[in-house]
């Protein structure tokens, strides 16, 4: 594994009892609220594993919503986050699933507002870190660690090499990696880039007026 900073092998700044199942999960709230890019008004939240086993005793359950709010590792209020949740007007319920997943510690998080939805499903790997490895029923490998790009595009199998020409040209030397991944929806793929900087708003207009590009969705690095 590679570390970028001393903060990656010593763990996070953070509120709670265990890195893994407090700081983690705070991170996989957050990812969602900055991709899903506004205030949830209703969230369902599916925990597996150890996850679902400790939930209550190890903060995960205010860990997650604090995410939700747009609370980082290191805010106080994660302690009150059910609380300010409901202020806020945002419902929620947890789900304990008997599933068995490809990680203990794993959350499916459901969002909603208005007529947008998302859903995504992560894990917590130790140390304060995750994994996104699903979203929307798109396999990803998402860290969290850089800013990131989700382009989706109609799939055609003739435009996947040009599109990935202008992808590098607006990108440049800004980008990090893409992947291709395989959708349940029939003729919609996502091609998702991580780079080291954000785009301005000229590439960012760029991006979004290429041809056969469907929508695109972005989440700051946490």
């Amino acid at each position: 594994m590679k570390y970028r900073s001393v903060f990656d092998i010593i763990g996070p700044v953070m509120v709670g009892p265990s890195s893994s199942h407090t700081a983690g999960a705070v991170r996989i709230g957050l990812f969602t609220r900055y991709i899903f890019g506004e205030q949830p008004e209703n969230v369902k939240i599916t925990l597996y594993g150890s996850f679902k086993e400790t939930y209550k005793g190890h903060g995960t359950d205010i860990a997650l919503i604090g995410g939700l709010l747009g609370y980082n590792t290191s805010d106080k209020r994660i302690r009150t986050s059910m609380e300010d949740a409901k202020l806020a007007g945002m419902e929620f319920e947890f789900i304990e699933s008997g599933i068995e997943h490809i990680h203990p510690n794993t959350a499916k998080i459901e969002v909603e507002a208005g007529r947008h939805s998302l859903d995504l499903i992560g894990k917590s790997i130790g140390g304060g870190k995750m994994v996104i490895f699903e979203l929307l029923g798109f396999d990803v490998n998402l860290s969290g660690d850089f800013p990131s790009y989700f382009i989706f595009y109609k799939f055609k199998d003739d435009i996947k090499k040009n599109l990935s020409v202008q992808i590098e040209e607006i990108f440049g030397d800004l980008k990090v990696s893409e992947m291709y991944s395989s959708s349940i929806l029939e003729g919609i793929n996502l091609l998702v880039v991580e780079s080291q900087k954000e785009l301005t708003e000229d590439k960012i207009k760029k991006l979004t007026e290429l041809d056969y590009i469907n929508e695109v969705k972005f989440a700051d690095r946490l």
